[in-house]
């Protein structure tokens, strides 16, 4: 594989590298430990992993006694070893679930430097790892329990390895073995971690290049006989478990239900016309979002440089899928960043001109600076039982005018200085957004107070020695996280009888299923330990939770 070599500039490639890795980490740390286990998805993949930890059982994947056919099983090995190594399974402590997601983003930023490293230089591999790792979906995914962040590192290493190969063959040389096992490996994980996303993503780059020369030389030297051996040798053996231990359900629902029916309906109301990525792409890549236009722009204007052609073949066809997909989340062009940061990188390392591009990036990145800092000042106003502090509005003012200030050099064609700038400011902007913002929205923590009062009152089933608790009205994944797997969910009358039986220690009750409570505990005596008031910010609904015990 190519070696580490010093640029014109005299910066190592290990050096820069080093550099990434450290600003990636110190970004994705930023909601570590500080965010409490979030709904819905990262709860369901942190119980499902807890359960796995719990019961022994590693092929099939669960939340609490149904099925969790979604996603291969890679991302929940991952966490369970973290979870085994740095924590407790009963001690339900999200950061230790998180830290594959932390680990994946960090290398997603060293891949991404260092293909743009190979193709340009060593300053525009820096600013474009920089840029990727201060992303604010970037950095928010690498605080999340889930698989994207993971896979986000996963498809850099394979792009990385196509480039590599590509290269080679643009150059007339052997492409030699180790590129392409490391294409095929960082697929074979992929599929372990999120199905057929990270191959898709390939195959659509290959089709893309396909529009240019050689249009088909670069497949032989991609070894894809042995390519195929290792991809079987990696998936068929989980493959085969789970088809076994489910009796072909996984298959079935993983394919049918979750992956065709998200590109035909909208699942679980995640829907938006084409145009959503789009219009999402800028507070989303914020960092970016004054140099991207221009990257673009660039990168078609020299679409017969094989290296420009590489990087929108990464770009437009997968990005078109994702638009027509029914089905869509914020994260799910996030594997399509890497190539547009590069572009992106490459705009600013060759001196930004004054034009068009150049000034509709600067007021984007300007405007949505603004829109940023609101989110600093606003959402305690009304979401925190706190008080407001001068603090927060002094954060949001520094935010508001270091952006302006960025944009100015942007605007006066300084795309270096200001993509390291906007790194930087992204990064801080993580730091307050994740460590001190969000974790302070008292209301929106529902599950984590109820989980703090149990403790308190030395009623919570997994640390007081207790039969499980019963939930009524609310059923959101993290309680059942929090609370542990066998928590009881159920109507207002069903939690009654468990309580008044004994089988649950405590009954919870959102004010809608309280009536039915009442009118079914048959004249049992309970007492009221405390009442919860928030929002379900999975629905947007008010919700009022009463922790009810049996008199003495």
């Amino acid at each position: 594989m190519r070696g580490f070599l010093i640029d014109d500039a005299g910066l190592s490639r290990r050096a820069a590298a080093a550099l990434v890795a450290v600003f990636a980490a110190a970004t994705a740390f930023a909601g570590l430990f500080a965010l409490p286990p979030l709904d819905r998805d990262e709860a369901r993949f942190a119980q499902a992993t807890a359960q796995m930890l719990e019961s022994g059982d590693y092929i099939t994947i669960r939340f609490q006694d149904a099925e969790r056919n979604k996603k291969p099983a890679g991302i929940y090995w991952l966490q369970a070893a973290s979870v085994a190594a740095l924590s407790d399974v009963e001690a339900r402590e999200i950061w230790a679930y998180r830290v594959p997601s932390m680990i994946g983003v960090v290398f997603a930023a060293v891949f991404t430097f260092l293909a743009g490293a190979r193709v340009y230089d060593v300053r525009t591999g820096l600013l474009a790892g920089l840029l990727l790792a201060s992303a604010p979906v970037v950095a928010a995914e690498g605080t999340i329990a889930k698989t994207d962040g993971m896979l986000l590192a996963l498809i850099c290493l394979a792009q990385l390895a196509f480039i590599e190969i590509y290269a080679r063959v643009q150059a007339g040389e052997r492409s030699g073995w180790g590129w392409p096992i490391a294409f095929w490996a960082a697929h074979g994980a992929g599929i372990l971690v999120k199905g057929p996303i990270a191959p898709m993503i390939s195959l659509l780059t290959g089709l893309g290049l396909t529009t240019g020369a050689p249009r088909f030389k670069w497949i032989g030297p991609m070894r894809p006989v042995i390519g195929i051996f290792v991809l079987v040798l990696m998936v068929a053996p989980w493959a085969f478990a789970i088809w076994k231990a489910t009796d072909g359900r996984f298959f079935s629902d993983a394919i049918g239900g979750d992956m065709l029916g998200k590109v035909g309906d909208a699942q679980e109301g995640h829907v938006g016309p084409p145009g959503y990525h789009f219009a999402l792409l800028w507070l989303l890549f914020w960092p970016a979002a004054a140099l991207i236009v221009s990257g673009v722009v660039t990168a078609w204007k020299e679409r017969k440089d094989w290296r420009a052609r590489f990087f929108l073949s990464w770009l437009i066809p997968a990005w078109i899928v994702f638009e027509i997909a029914a089905t869509k989340l914020p994260h799910y062009v996030m594997p399509l960043y890497p190539a547009l940061a590069i572009m992106a990188a490459h705009a600013a390392a060759t001196r930004m001109r004054f034009d068009w591009t150049q000034k509709l990036g600067t007021l984007i990145y300007a405007g949505v600076g603004l829109a940023a800092a609101a989110l600093i000042a606003l959402p305690p106003i009304y979401f925190s039982a706190a008080p407001v502090t001068v603090i927060c509005f002094a954060a949001a003012a520094i935010t508001g005018i270091a952006a302006l200030l960025i944009a100015y050099l942007f605007w006066r064609g300084r795309g270096m200085e200001g993509g390291v700038a906007a790194s930087l400011l992204a990064a801080l902007y993580a730091w307050v957004l994740l460590t001190a913002v969000l974790p302070g929205l008292s209301q929106f923590a529902v599950s984590p107070r109820l989980s703090t009062l149990l403790e308190l009152n030395d009623r919570h089933p997994l640390h007081d020695d207790l039969p499980p608790v019963a939930l009524a009205g609310y059923s959101e994944p993290s309680a059942i996280f929090l609370l542990g797997t066998e928590t009881m969910l159920g109507s207002g009358g069903q939690a009654a009888v468990r309580l008044v039986s004994g089988e649950a220690s405590a009954a919870i009750i959102e004010a809608r299923e309280e009536d039915v409570f009442q009118a079914a505990l048959n004249g049992a005596t309970v007492t009221s330990l405390a009442v919860i008031d928030g929002l379900n910010y999975s629905n947007g609904k008010d919700v009022k939770l009463t922790i009810y015990i049996l008199a003495p």
